[in-house]
């Protein structure tokens, strides 16, 4: 019995064994076959580089399952061009039996189906230098010199620092072709740190260490380039040419640099600020006009750009635009109170107070150049016609010029402050209160300065344009109250937890103030400090959301701020029978800009209208109705139903609701009795929309404006009653602090 029990647990003993064995042997096949290998290519791979095609990858998944091999065999690639029905037209010399294909043999038989299926040329072969693999969900991001790219295959397939020939679609990586003997560099990258045998540097957003061998003496903090060929670093040039100047302007072939032009760059320039820790910025931290940097150069382009210091805020760049709002003008006349100087490339002159100067004549001989003309201290500029006549208001500081589009753009380069008092008056009358202009200098000059660190206009040689597009500038001189606002608010901007906001305003409310939820914005936590705000005497807070509430309350018209001014309340008669096709037009054209606020839906249900087009939505039919969705709690509409005879659209953001809503308006009268019949757009989106029995239907609402941030006409209101401009502000906006511009 014993000796039984004996036997039993020998062959229990090697069955475990043989069962371990048999277990040790499958992972190590599997793990062979996640790993670079010239003499077999993973089925995963294979796969992978198959997805550009018309089969799915559940039809691979099915294809290859049925082998139960990880790495592809002369029968499988044999079944999978019959597949592809390509047998008769791929030849595979020498490829017989069952023997795993190597990857020259796949690659052989692979670069012949992608040129016969493959038309458009998706897949393309990339030589590129391994910097990292990070991982990604579902798979891995290969970090390369030229890039990132998202793949499938196994971290074991890559090591760092080597070079590989890639199958590459776009910024995926598909598969290997093979490793890459060729010289390879990361170039303008920063070295940051130099140590015995090994360096650190900056490059495309990352930090890396990497040995140097007998290289240490040719390393020093800056820009270099790093050559790497077989997982080693082979050279390291230095970089040195240096070009210094306030930066202008640019775009994605150059940019210009004061005092010395335009010079080319390729595409994507390296910024490194080097004061205190060195980081790496982008081209946008580069604040026009208002920083001295340094530019690497070589072979006639900028390589990289040096941040040494922060930027001192004390000019903006203004995009004055032409009559038609457009950004270009076909000629420029200018002239100068003061005897000015005109400047233009390399060449100077000086010109007498009141001479009509061509500049776009200047810029005949070479568009690339920009042509200024700054007066003498005090002087103001203006733009005229041929004759000298005066068609704009004086402009203090420079006019620059540039060739573009066939015209020419106007660019007002001016002090800070000086911009902000021909921007109080042109937003809000000088008449009003000092407090409240005080209160309006503040939020002008925290829009601004949001806008000058953003440089929107960055290719025009500006920060923002003359336009509601920004703020309103010089439409309306600057005036002794509006000096006397800005002076003593000077510096002054707003902040919210320690960062300087955009401090928004409009015209006229209807009582209340609303959020960043009527913008349909992705987290409302960016505009904390935006906040609902009674603006009535009574200080009574009321949920407007409800249809009943929202019309009970505008008919109501309590006393408030602004409750005197025309627009608190108004009437429209609007009609949208016969506006279909406008209507359609006014939607494809938002949701170009935003697709996410103007959704289509087909038939009576909720199916989304896939990739929408002018064509799918005419097959909608004409609009037979619109209707209120969804209100915020301070009434404005958040969402409009569209009604179609076949299906619905649905409508989001106040300025889209406005503009839709502003089309189908015949004639608008405000609570002053006051009529207009050219409306385009609704002062406002807080309204309702009450159906009439014939058919067309009244808007009641009130308001002007997007209603978030301030309410200038309350403002006013408010400094009347007494409130001084940091209460005005602290009552409009949530939890900020009134701090001095950095």
């Amino acid at each position: 019995m014993r000796k039984k029990n004996r036997t039993a647990v020998k062959l229990l003993l090697l069955l475990l064994a043989l069962l371990f064995l048999g277990i040790v042997f499958l992972v190590g096949r599997n793990a062979d076959s996640e790993e670079y290998s010239e003499n077999q290519v993973s089925v995963a791979e294979v796969k992978s580089e198959l997805s550009f095609g018309v089969y799915e990858n559940e039809d691979w998944d099915s294809f290859f399952a049925a082998y139960h091999k990880d790495s592809l065999t002369s029968d499988m690639l044999a079944d999978l061009l019959e597949k592809l029905e390509l047998t008769d037209y791929i030849e595979l010399p020498g490829m017989t039996g069952r023997h795993t294909v190597t990857r020259d043999e796949w690659n052989l038989a692979y670069s012949q189906i992608l040129d016969l299926l493959d038309m458009e040329q998706l897949v393309q072969k990339k030589t590129l230098l391994l910097l990292d693999v990070m991982e990604a969900k579902g798979g891995r991001v290969l970090i390369t010199n030229a890039g990132d790219y998202y793949t499938t295959l196994f971290d074991t397939c890559f090591e760092k620092w080597n070079g590989y020939e890639l199958y590459c679609t776009d910024d995926r990586c598909l598969g290997i072709v093979g490793i890459s003997a060729q010289e390879l560099s990361v170039e303008n990258a920063y070295l940051t740190k130099v140590s015995e045998g090994e360096i650190t540097f900056l490059y495309s957003g990352a930090s890396y260490q990497k040995e140097i061998g007998g290289m240490g003496q040719e390393a020093a903090e800056g820009v270099c380039d790093l050559v790497f060929s077989g997982g080693s670093l082979v050279s390291l040039r230095m970089k040195q040419e240096i070009i210094q100047g306030a930066l202008l302007s640019y775009d994605d072939t150059s940019i210009e640099i004061e005092d010395y032009g335009k010079i080319a760059h390729p595409g994507k320039i390296p910024v490194y600020q080097t004061y205190g820790e060195v980081v790496e910025k982008s081209l946008s931290d580069v604040i026009l006009g208002n920083m001295q940097v340094e530019y690497v150069t070589g072979e006639n382009q900028v390589c990289a750009i040096l941040i040494r210091q922060p930027a001192e805020i004390c000019n903006i760049r203004v995009l004055l635009l032409a009559d038609d709002g457009g950004n270009t003008r076909e000629a420029v006349y200018l002239k100068c109170d003061t005897a000015s100087a005109m400047k233009c490339g390399d060449w100077e002159e000086q010109v007498e107070a009141g001479k009509v100067i061509p500049a776009s004549e200047f810029l005949s001989a070479d568009p690339s150049r920009t042509f200024v003309l700054t007066p003498e201290e005090g002087g103001q500029i203006t733009l005229c016609d041929a004759d000298g006549a005066v068609i704009s208001n004086g402009y203090a500081g420079s006019i620059e010029v540039r060739a573009r589009g066939g015209g020419y753009t106007v660019v007002n380069d001016l002090p800070f402050e000086t911009y902000l008092c021909a921007v109080v008056p042109s937003e809000m009358p000088s008449t009003y209160a000092p407090e409240a202009l005080k209160a309006q200098a503040v939020c002008a000059r925290s829009y601004a300065y949001i806008q000058l660190l953003r440089a929107d206009l960055a290719e025009y040689g500006a920060h923002i344009n003359d336009s509601t597009s920004y703020q309103v500038y010089n439409k309306v001189p600057a005036t002794d109250a509006s000096r006397t606002a800005v002076q003593e608010t000077a510096g002054q901007v707003l902040t919210y937890d320690g960062s300087t906001v955009e401090a928004y305003y409009f015209s006229t409310s209807m009582g209340y103030t609303d959020t960043a939820v009527v913008w349909n914005v992705e987290d409302e936590r960016n505009y904390g400090y935006l906040k609902k705000a009674s603006l009535l005497l009574s200080g009574e807070d009321t949920d407007l959301s409800k249809e009943e509430a929202f019309c009970k309350y505008i008919e109501a018209k309590p006393d408030g701020y602004d409750s005197d001014i025309k627009y608190y309340r108004w009437f429209a008669s609007a009609d949208f029978d016969g506006k279909t096709e406008e209507l359609n037009g006014i939607l494809m054209n938002r949701l170009a800009v935003s697709e996410q606020n103007i959704i289509f839906y087909k038939g009576n249900g909720d199916a989304v209208m896939e990739h929408p087009s002018a064509a799918k939505v005419q097959e909608l039919g004409t609009i037979t109705g619109m209707k209120v969705e969804q209100r915020s709690v301070s009434g404005s509409i958040l969402s409009l139903r569209i009604s179609y005879e076949k299906g619905s659209a649905l409508v989001k953001t106040e300025y889209n609701i406005r503009k839709v809503l502003g089309a189908c308006v015949q004639k608008m009268v405000y609570a002053d009795a006051s009529e207009s019949t050219n409306v385009t757009m609704l002062p406002s989106a807080f309204c309702a929309i009450i159906k009439n029995d014939d058919g067309t239907v009244t808007l009641e609402g009130g308001g002007y404006g997007h209603g978030l941030g301030m309410s200038q006409n309350a403002a006013n209101g408010m400094a009347k009653s007494g409130m001084n401009y940091e209460e005005i502000l602290k009552y409009f906006y949530n939890d900020i602090k009134i701090s001095v511009m950095e």
